[in-house]
């Protein structure tokens, strides 16, 4: 499933909802996203903290 977000959170969200149990979840950017994020570490930031808030 591909789904265009414009925040990190939104699209954890929308992951977590269409996720089954025993589903995993990957974090993989198949572009630069300079326009979003700092850097590659700051969208892996991003990711994790959405992930925490669920």
């Amino acid at each position: 499933i591909m789904v265009e977000t414009q925040f990190m959170s939104e699209a954890v969200k929308i992951a977590y909802k269409v996720a089954e149990t025993g589903d995993s979840v990957l974090l993989s950017p198949a572009c630069a996203s300079f326009d979003l994020f700092d850097n590659y570490e700051d969208r892996g930031r991003q990711f994790k903290e959405a992930v925490r808030k669920l």
